[in-house]
């Protein structure tokens, strides 16, 4: 019944939880369970459409499902909707595809088996890291608080091996169609994989992991309690600056101070990859190709202008400026200045590493020729640009951790400043319908302060853009992760002019 996921999907997803810790800018538990299966597709996206609107009046809308006829939709939007949507795998299944994930790695050349093993690894160490912060949350609460939690087991959430098991049939899932997007071209090799990336080092391993197990058990436990003092952070404080609004005033996912420390922004990236057992990357990584496909219609004319709205530390940041001309115009804005700093590191590795590789393959580029990003504090709903300012516009992970008001001035705000005939793509959060089989449980994620979430999923996103006079143009979805791109039409005049 499974079809090979190779040929059959290309999407990215948003993911579940392992730990609840501190998550990326909208990356975190989504559904403390999740699915994760590959059955044969079997239904278009029409006939899905009139089956949604048959439904009871009652019902919860499923905007993931009712916005695929608006989309060139992928085949993964499809593959992930019947994803294991007959019942849930036991685990001797979901390890046994796990497998035959690995053998068909080993039949793609050495290049793909070098993926594969650094990317299972990958899923190891995260693993060990979820484990960690399980039994470190366990142990504080014992010794230190002296009482027992809810959780009880070895595996966190007290989760069984069926749902372990799929969690990491998904992250090897994604893995697949990463991979398959690295061959057919759509873009380069991550670039996180080249020998002696520091991320690889022992010492960098440990010290995110004391960080992860230190961040865990502050996390657990004060979602455990979910007392307004869990939630507060220091600019909850009303005579806090008005830079910071309302809706950015609080501890999401009960983070240890929120997005406003530094002590966060260092712990950000092991945080997120472990609750997603280290797919993260590969789920953001679907918001690549309507990017890097734009770049020939700027190519050798000028250099090409992207604006990143709610950069967090830049990581994601630096996969989209390994896939475009070097001389690419790179902006990235967000309201954490801790999270900016961050991302000026990111950058500047990363400029020092694509610099490196230039020169070993007979480049000849020097210090200064590959620009800094302008990193920018600021609203999303309030950029500071002209407008029509940028080629292409992204967005990643922050609507559902934003009002319906707000999603819609941002929405306004990131149509304004895309130039005409430019590429808009926001990734984010599946939504009720894209997974049925997971819609009975979104709405557990508002238990990790997650204020507008369930309203999130609900939400008609293309609608946003259309109102600002977008065009919807493709979606992919990958786990729990879904792509959406937009074009702005040029108008009357003649591109040329309207740069």
């Amino acid at each position: 019944a499974n079809s090979h996921p190779l040929q059959r999907t290309r999407g990215a997803s948003f993911s579940n939880s392992i730990l609840g810790s501190t998550v990326e800018r909208g990356a975190s538990a989504e559904a403390e369970v999740s699915t994760i299966s590959a059955e044969t597709a079997t239904r278009s996206a029409s006939d899905d459409v009139r089956e949604s609107s048959a439904s009871d009046n009652d019902t919860p809308p499923s905007p993931g499902l009712e916005e695929n006829s608006k989309f060139d939709c992928d085949e993964s939007v499809q593959y992930w909707r019947d994803f294991q949507s007959d019942g849930f795998w036991p685990a001797e299944e979901n390890v046994r595809e796990i497998g035959n994930i690995g053998s068909r790695f080993a039949q793609l050349g050495a290049k793909g088996m070098r993926y594969w093993l650094r990317h299972a690894g990958r899923s190891g160490y995260f693993a060990v890291n979820a484990l960690l912060g399980n039994a470190g949350f366990l142990l504080h609460e014992r010794l230190v608080n002296n009482k027992e939690t809810t959780f009880t087991g070895a595996l966190p959430f007290n989760m069984d091996s069926s749902i372990a098991s799929r969690l990491f049939l998904e992250a090897a899932l994604s893995y697949e169609q990463d991979y398959a997007k690295v061959s057919a071209g759509d873009y380069r090799e991550p670039w996180d994989m080249k020998p002696n990336h520091r991320q690889s080092s022992l010492i960098n391993v440990a010290t995110q992991t004391g960080r992860f197990v230190s961040e865990a058990i502050g996390t657990l436990g004060r979602r455990g309690r979910g007392e307004q003092k869990d939630k507060d952070i220091w600019i909850t404080d009303a005579a806090s600056p008005s830079l910071y609004p309302d809706y950015y005033r609080t501890a999401f996912h009960y983070q240890g101070d929120g997005w406003m420390s530094k002590k966060s922004a260092d712990v950000y990236e092991t945080s997120t990859e472990t609750l997603f057992l280290g797919r993260q990357d590969a789920m953001q990584r679907t918001s690549l190709p309507p990017i890097v496909a734009h770049v020939d219609s700027i190519a050798g004319r000028r250099p090409m202008k992207v604006l990143e709205v709610a950069c967090g530390t830049g990581r994601f940041m630096t996969f989209v400026r390994d896939n475009l001309p070097l001389d690419t115009e790179y902006t990235a804005v967000d309201l954490s200045p801790y999270y900016l700093d961050a991302a000026r590191e990111n950058d500047s590795y990363w400029r020092q590493r694509r610099r490196e590789e230039e020169n070993r393959n007979g480049g000849d580029v020097g210090r200064n020729d590959i620009k800094p990003a302008r990193l920018v504090q600021a609203q999303a709903e309030n950029l500071p640009f002209d407008d029509e300012s940028f080629d292409a516009v992204v967005c990643v992970y922050l609507y559902h951790e934003s009002p319906r008001g707000i999603r819609e001035k941002v929405s306004a705000e990131m149509a304004r400043v895309l130039k005409q005939g430019g590429s808009l793509v926001l990734t984010d959060s599946i939504q009720r319908g894209d997974r049925p089989s997971l819609d009975a449980g979104l709405a557990n994620f508002e238990n990790m302060n997650e204020p507008y979430y369930v309203d999130y999923c609900q939400d008609d996103l293309p609608g946003h853009f259309e109102r600002n006079g977008l065009e919807p143009m493709t979606k992919i979805v990958r786990s729990t992760t879904k792509s959406l791109s937009f074009s702005k039409p040029v108008s009357g005049v003649a591109e040329g002019d309207a740069e």
